[in-house]
């Protein structure tokens, strides 16, 4: 278990004196890039085509309807410590139906994860997917395959983050930290929002953590996987809305992928 002094993070210099605390609420993530290129089947993606083998069919959701691949991430091209795999592809695919008037309810927007723990020989993966050609892609968050390249690295706690009180009191928030009286608050949102895409690490929300006044959605203490809206990207969830996938860190560590919590939140 790697020990504070060996977590590197990034610290403004508005919040050095905080330092101990920063790097004692630090948790490893993989910031994703996606890259406006095809990708093999195997490789990590946002959309496209998924790794299929005749052990792994594609899923269907309740109206029988072929669901999307969202995102496939193939584990050995990471670098994360457990509870994360080493290696394994895992698939994150939403039904078609999430479309405008239901995709502020998770209970309505279909997903389903897959997980090949093992790779499997990549020459023996299914190459014909012409059963999708009548797929309908136009809700679909992500109007284009991209490549996923990674960084792996370590991040305090994110400013949205429940857990945020268990490192600074509360009272700091609102107190002057700069010589333009600039609040520990505002920087923090500054240095620390986590709105990207990434894999592990902590959360970004746009109006509060839903896990804040639940003491069994405190049960999702690690995020799987979390893609933020970019125009320049074409990856638009409703106006400017975020996907989240959360996970029990003790059930990813059996990789047991079967009790996920499918988060979507939009701007008012």
């Amino acid at each position: 278990m790697m020990n504070n002094y060996e977590k590197n993070i990034y610290i403004p210099k508005e919040l050095t004196n905080f330092h101990t605390c920063l790097t004692r609420s630090a948790e490893q993530v993989a910031i994703l890039t996606p890259v406006s290129q095809p990708a093999f089947l195997h490789e990590s993606k946002f959309a496209g085509l998924p790794f299929l083998t005749h052990k792994l069919e594609h899923p269907k959701d309740e109206y029988n309807q072929y669901m999307l691949l969202l995102a496939q991430i193939n584990f050995a091209e990471f670098k994360l410590e457990q509870p994360f795999p080493e290696d394994g592809i895992l698939q994150f695919y939403i039904s078609q139906q999430c479309y405008d008037k239901v995709k502020f309810h998770s209970q309505y927007c279909h997903f389903k994860l897959q997980f090949l723990p093992h790779q499997e020989d990549y020459n023996n993966c299914l190459h014909d997917f012409t059963y999708l050609r009548d797929v309908n892609l136009t809700h679909f968050p992500i109007q284009q395959e991209m490549k996923l390249h990674a960084t792996t690295q370590f991040e305090p706690v994110s400013a949205t983050d429940y857990r945020l009180i268990d490192y600074f009191n509360p009272e700091i928030m609102t107190a002057s930290i700069t010589l333009d009286e600039r609040s520990f608050e505002d920087v923090y949102l500054e240095s620390y929002l986590a709105a990207e895409h990434k894999i592990g690490g902590y959360p970004y929300f746009i109006h509060e953590d839903f896990r804040k006044q639940s003491y069994y959605l405190q049960h999702y203490d690690t995020l799987l996987l979390q893609i933020v809206s970019n125009d320049e990207q074409h990856i638009m969830w409703g106006d400017s809305g975020i996907i989240s996938f959360f996970i029990n860190s003790k059930k990813l560590a059996n990789q047991d992928f079967s009790d996920i919590y499918f988060h979507i939140e939009e701007y008012d």
